[in-house]
């Protein structure tokens, strides 16, 4: 299994300014590379693939968007190495306007857990150097925390899980890579 997985703090870098789509370095404390994710520009249907490192050759996750051009389209979140099918995820369209909200089901599309934004998405649409914070709600248990450091260049989300959280490190690290991308192919 993945350093990823098994990892209560680590973070997610991407440079703010790319053209041609999106490179996320999922990076523990230290700065160093323990999984890697690029995504091409002006892509119709999102397939995003979770690697262990750069150079692409063994995948870790797999997110595939179920249609084409869905505001509110469901995300198949697949075990790369196993073809299990771990769950999915819906971005809540409506909702998300004035803040994002994401529900994550299990395997059997039982809605179990929330990724919530704190900070106003609406307002950050508009000032896209206002940090955004979310947290991952799920009942009875701790929030794992999302949250962006403000650098004009490079994008650094925090994400921290309470050691022994219930929810699966690869269902967490799918839901951040996806929310990730899709804040950077609105511009921000």
């Amino acid at each position: 299994m993945s350093q990823l997985f098994q990892m209560d703090r680590y973070l997610i870098r991407t440079k703010f300014w790319r053209i041609f789509g999106g490179a996320f370095y999922f990076e523990d404390l230290e700065g160093n590379l323990i999984a890697y994710s690029k995504q091409k520009r002006f892509k119709l249907r999102e397939d995003i693939v979770l690697f262990s490192n750069e150079s692409c050759t063994e995948a870790l996750i797999q997110i595939k968007a179920r249609s084409i051009l869905d505001l509110a389209t469901t995300y198949d979140i697949i075990d790369a190495q196993t073809g299990v099918h771990l769950g999915s995820t819906k971005r809540n369209f409506l909702k998300s306007i004035l803040k994002d909200s994401w529900t994550i089901n299990d395997a059997n599309g039982n809605p179990y857990a929330e990724l919530i934004e704190d900070s106003i998405a609406i307002i950050r649409r508009f000032v896209p150097f206002i940090p955004a914070k979310y947290h991952f709600e799920i009942a009875g248990q701790q929030p794992i925390l999302m949250q962006q450091r403000f650098n004009p260049i490079i994008k650094r989300t925090d994400i921290m899980i309470p050691p022994g959280h219930p929810l699966d490190r690869r269902v967490i690290a799918a839901v951040a890579l996806l929310n990730s991308a899709i804040e950077g192919r609105q511009g921000r």
